[in-house]
């Protein structure tokens, strides 16, 4: 941990917590202000989606929220969680000896399999949709497997909306058969 300071994590946490609470929160509750729309119910479906990731789309049509502004807000956090798990395993990475020097031992045996380490960041479409691992796990099995950070953000993002989309469709689906 020889050239890590106090400043250097202060400016990871600020990182985090950018991601967290202007892009995961700020980004919904702008958007609620500029439609006039309550923001404690964009609030409570920030944080049913934080609990139950894509199954909270019916939350949102609950809620009386227009599908779009369900995916915009859903992406949103989905884009800030993966953004600030990113930075904290960095931030492991920086603070650690140990985690470091295993990172580069993961990131050589990677390259051993170049298609794998070009291409596994697509995996992340799939990986996301995993139950248990989902939108948090992601993030970190793609920084561990040392996947490029932006098509990783990206297939982990766009793995989270369709999973959003394919449980708006299911719980509207159910709901016409149910009326």
């Amino acid at each position: 941990m020889e050239g890590i300071t106090r400043y250097t994590i202060e400016l990871q946490v600020g990182k985090i917590l950018f991601f967290i609470l202007i892009i995961g929160i700020g980004i919904p509750l702008l958007t609620a202000v500029l439609l006039g729309i309550d923001y404690p119910q964009v609030l409570s479906f920030i944080g049913s989606t934080a609990l139950f990731q894509a199954a909270s789309s019916p939350l949102g049509l609950l809620l009386g929220f227009e599908a779009w502004l369900i995916i915009l807000f859903q992406c949103s956090f989905a884009l800030a969680m993966v953004l600030a798990i990113w930075e904290v395993c960095e931030t492991f990475a920086l603070t650690s000896d140990r985690i470091r020097v295993w990172i580069e031992n993961v990131e050589e045996k990677t390259k051993q399999h170049p298609y794998v380490y070009k291409y596994g960041s697509i995996s992340c479409i799939f990986i996301a949709w995993i139950p248990g691992i989902g939108l948090y796990g992601t993030p970190v099995i793609a920084w561990i497997l040392r996947w490029n950070r932006i098509p990783s953000l990206f297939f982990t993002v766009l793995g989270f909306f369709l999973a959003s989309l394919l449980m708006m469709v299911l719980a509207s689906g159910i709901s016409i058969i149910l009326n």
